[in-house]
């Protein structure tokens, strides 16, 4: 199984130098295919991994997930997304392979990270993501996504400096246990973790919880997020939103893990409370008040990353082990609300709410996939992130952090009202005077209705071997590989 690894590497890898040079026609049905191959070899990895036939742990397994289900829809939904976006004549084109060539590096960067357990390298590989993140928000050339781009580079480049800061401190603390030249392995700071400076270590994980929290989003350096995604394509939305949040938090869970094992778990409980219940508090109270449907979204993925981390916080086995089920649920939900935010936009020519109205009506698969995903944002059952966050809370409730988790359960009622109030704005009403009803794009369709399958399939229920993954990788956060 590990010759899958060069696999989905390489996969997108090529594609990102090939459709550069060749027309966009061609490049969006090889991106498909690339994107629904590439997922085909990660969960064919996953799988194999389960038998021990791979080197990667839990962790790294389960944080390939994400990268499947994202990348795996979003090459079908570009088909459509090349052909629809126009930013004049002339740049058409040209738009359209770089975005499409972006789009496959970004995919590819985004695969490396979580397949890494070098802390140095894991630094290298986010900083590279930045750079081609940037590069596809700024890519429609509007002052906005301009001014979007130069903000994320500032914020998250501040933030990754102060993560390097993070890694550097970890590393002199090793070097009294390791040698002074030794690779910047996890499993090395893990088995020496007894023997490592306290102190060194409190201070790298929380110089990482910040540096790599600004790329996670989580509040107070997520500043950066709601520009992004508001002004970035569609498919670069789905993606920063759905696999380069969960990558920023797979940096965390690992200096977590050596955290927890060097010093306990109290600490890390700790800050994770307040950059969840911070987070929860700004996404859950923004959401009230958007004008912006893109933008509505990114401040739920802050809501989201609050809840991830306040299922660390409480650290029951429970609550980790759904909000490690939270990570991937809530990137398959993302990349359904942008998918279908997006077809919603363009048949509007609009991003602002209130001028979209009868979504469902107007387009009776993209509105009702749209309500659908606002729905299952806002934690309603039958779809995953319920089933993940009733976890995240009894598992709360369980532990003397049950206040805490009264107030995360009275912040998600907040956003609940928030997008609840949104989804059915945008999708209910008759059929606006002037527009005709009906959609025929396939791959668009398609793409919608497979990551539609994930998101109600991990409501319904969650296979016993992927339960066995999450447990693993629980243990792995908690500092018990």
């Amino acid at each position: 199984m590990s010759g899958f690894i060069p696999a989905v590497i390489g996969i997108p890898l090529v594609l990102a130098g090939l459709v550069l040079f060749i027309p966009s026609r061609i490049g969006r049905i090889l991106t498909a295919a690339g994107g629904l191959a590439s997922a085909g070899c990660i969960l064919a990895l996953v799988a194999g991994a389960a038998s021990g036939s791979t080197h990667l742990d839990a962790l790294s397994e389960l944080f390939l997930v994400p990268v499947a289900i994202v990348y795996g829809t979003v090459g079908l939904y570009s088909t459509w997304y090349v052909r629809a976006e126009s930013i004049g004549a002339d740049g058409d084109e040209r738009y359209r392979r770089e975005f499409l060539a972006l789009t496959n590096a970004f995919a590819c960067a985004e695969t490396v990270v979580p397949l890494l357990t070098n802390m140095a390298g894991l630094w290298v590989t986010l900083e590279v993501t930045t750079i081609l993140a940037a590069l596809l928000v700024r890519l429609q050339g509007t002052d906005a996504a301009l001014e979007a781009a130069w903000k994320y580079i500032l914020i998250a480049s501040c933030g990754l400096a102060i993560g390097l800061l993070g890694v550097v401190v970890l590393y002199a603390a090793g070097a009294s246990v390791l040698g002074t030249h030794y690779a910047p392995e996890w499993q090395s700071y893990v088995r020496a973790a007894s023997k490592i400076d306290a102190d060194a270590v409190r201070l790298s994980f929380l110089l990482a919880l910040i540096g790599f929290g600004t790329k996670m989003g989580l509040a107070p350096m997520h500043t950066w997020l709601p520009d992004a995604h508001g002004a970035g394509p569609t498919p670069t939305s789905a993606m920063l939103s759905g696999v380069l949040l969960s990558d920023a938090l797979y940096v965390i869970a690992r200096f977590a893990s050596i955290a927890n094992a060097a010093v306990g778990p109290s600490m890390t409980q700790h800050l994770f409370f307040i950059v969840g219940l911070l987070s929860l508090f700004v996404g859950a109270f923004f959401l009230l008040r958007q004008s912006d449907i893109k933008r509505m979204l990114a401040y739920s993925s802050i809501e989201h990353m609050g809840i991830v981390a306040c299922g660390l916080a409480f650290g029951a086995r429970l609550a980790v082990i759904g909000a490690l089920l939270h990570v991937v649920n809530h990137a398959a939900t993302k990349a359904l609300a942008f998918f279908s935010a997006g077809r919603l936009a363009s048949k509007f020519d609009t991003r602002e709410i209130e001028r979209i109205r009868g979504g469902v009506a107007v387009l009776p698969v993209s509105g009702t996939l749209f309500a659908l995903a606002g729905f299952a944002l806002a934690g309603m059952p039958p779809f995953g992130p319920f089933r993940s966050e009733l976890m995240i809370l009894a598992g709360g409730f369980s532990t003397s952090s049950w206040p805490v988790a009264a107030t995360v359960l009275g912040l998600l009622l907040v956003a609940f009202a928030g997008l609840a109030r949104w989804t059915i704005g945008v999708t209910a009403g008759d059929l606006p005077e002037g527009m005709k009803r009906g959609e025929r794009d396939v791959a668009a369709i398609g793409s919608m209705l497979l990551v539609f399958g994930v998101v109600l399939g991990l409501g319904i229920v969650v296979p016993s071997h992927f339960v066995a993954l999450l447990e693993r990788a629980g243990d792995i956060v908690g500092g018990r590989p």
